[in-house]
């Protein structure tokens, strides 16, 4: 039998707030089958529940994240989480060594789900902005108003 919408986005909300923000990656056995996959947008792609559960949050910001579920949309297969995640530079990223800074950045997540968990994850978050926040990249360029005149005269 087959979850209803209402359950798989309550599978997929607690998946978030008590294994990616609480840090219980014990509790993965439950939200994740044991071949899952996570393509995460900007750390790559991690298959099987081990790996998955070794959490590019976790790597990123230490054990403060916090995940704040904005908007969730679900199907008897699927689920899209839009969040806000919160937290703080205390590992290694990447290349870019500690920096102690706070960061707040849009986070999607949308998972297929078989036999009651998930079976993959396609993360997108917003890389280009957190990077911006740690200071890895400088700050965007302010735009321009766009001028009414002919900027070409002939």
């Amino acid at each position: 039998m087959r979850n209803t919408p209402e359950e798989n986005a309550a599978l997929v909300r607690r998946f978030l707030t008590d294994v990616v923000a609480g840090g219980d990656t014990a509790a993965a056995d439950i939200f994740l089958t044991e071949d899952s996959t996570d393509h995460d947008l900007v750390f790559g792609e991690r298959q099987g529940r081990d790996a998955v559960t070794t959490l590019s949050w976790r790597i990123l910001a230490g054990a403060d994240v916090g995940v704040e579920i904005d908007e969730v949309v679900a199907t008897h297969e699927r689920v899209a989480v839009r969040a806000t995640v919160t937290g703080t530079h205390t590992e290694p990223l990447l290349e870019l060594a500690p920096t102690g800074v706070s960061f707040e950045i849009d986070s999607a997540w949308f998972c297929r789900l078989r036999d009651g968990r998930i079976a993959e994850i396609r993360s997108l978050p917003d890389g280009l902005g957190l990077l911006r926040q740690l200071g890895a990249l400088p700050e965007q360029p302010a735009t321009r108003p766009h001028s009414t005149q002919d900027e070409h005269p002939e």
